[in-house]
């Protein structure tokens, strides 16, 4: 790994930063959108409460930012927490699925060097993703009937209380998906969606001169399929799993020498998340200066 790192050319490494500004604009704006059944809110007020929940993702485990941007934005728009959760979920599953989008490109750029177990694993992913997408579709469209149908299992058990609350929780969750009754704003959303993942992958793109190594065009795409593999496993940041997903599963999937491909994950995930506790730490910061005074 010091070999690898010994001719590292960083000027390279700040090429990362506009386009991962830019996949952050995109989140900006497709998060106002979809808030807009709910509440219209401005660019600078859903700002600090994303970027500080994309900071907190980055240095606590179980991705408890989504709960912190929902929670901050609530306070200061005044929109129920379910429904401000709602659009976070949103939000996440339509980044699960262009994940899953990229899986595809990614299986069919190599689909014959990849072991059976692996293209299993990937296609089982992509079902959950579509599987959970239904469940939301069916509790927007048919919102009493699905929540009754999802807090049956307690009913049954008879813990009432505890299905109300529960049924009461997720009519409030189904007002933050008024989005997808909506196919115009929904292809819109969508269309922001691409412009995170496009922004993404062509933020990987200067890694690799970085670090002087080859590269086709869909290493950067598996890159963030595999980094979204390792996020999966509720590590601070991914810290770990990511590096162990690049580190071991893409030199084993491409042919790259293993400690190229360490340096690699290092440098790919000092980038991508350095940058977003710098700027979630400012914006908290701003956000307590103004509630103090």
């Amino acid at each position: 790994m010091s070999a690898a790192f010994s001719g590292t050319q960083w000027g390279f490494v700040l090429l990362v930063l506009p386009a991962l500004a830019a996949s952050y604009v995109f989140r900006v704006y497709r998060w106002v959108t979809l808030l807009a059944p709910v509440k219209k809110v401005n660019k600078s007020m859903a700002t600090p409460p994303l970027l500080t929940g994309f900071m907190l993702n980055s240095v606590l485990p179980g991705r408890l930012g989504e709960f912190a941007r929902s929670a901050i934005l609530s306070r200061k728009a005044g929109i129920p927490f379910a429904s401000s959760f709602a659009t976070v979920v949103v939000a996440r599953l339509l980044d699960g699925l262009a994940l899953t989008g990229l899986t595809l490109v990614v299986m069919a750029a190599m689909w014959n060097s990849l072991s059976h177990s692996i293209r299993t694993g990937l296609i089982a992913a992509g079902g959950g993703y579509i599987a959970v997408l239904f469940v939301l579709v069916a509790l927007r469209r048919w919102h009493e009937s699905t929540a009754a149908v999802l807090v049956y299992p307690f009913r049954k058990l008879h813990f009432d209380r505890l299905a109300e609350k529960a049924e009461k929780l997720l009519l409030e969750f189904a007002t933050g998906l008024d989005i997808l009754q909506n196919p115009g704003e929904l292809m819109r959303v969508a269309a922001l969606t691409a412009g995170v993942w496009l922004s993404l992958a062509v933020s990987v793109v200067p890694v690799f001169y970085a670090l002087e190594m080859q590269w086709s065009w869909f290493y950067p795409p598996l890159i963030l399929v595999l980094a979204g593999f390792g996020m999966l496993i509720p590590t601070p940041a991914g810290t770990g799993t990511i590096h162990y997903a690049i580190g071991v599963l893409f030199p084993a999937i491409t042919g790259i020498p293993e400690p190229q491909a360490k340096a690699l994950a290092i440098v790919f995930h000092a980038t991508q998340f350095i940058p977003v506790i710098v700027a979630g730490l400012a914006v908290s910061k701003g956000n307590l200066k103004t509630d103090t005074d």
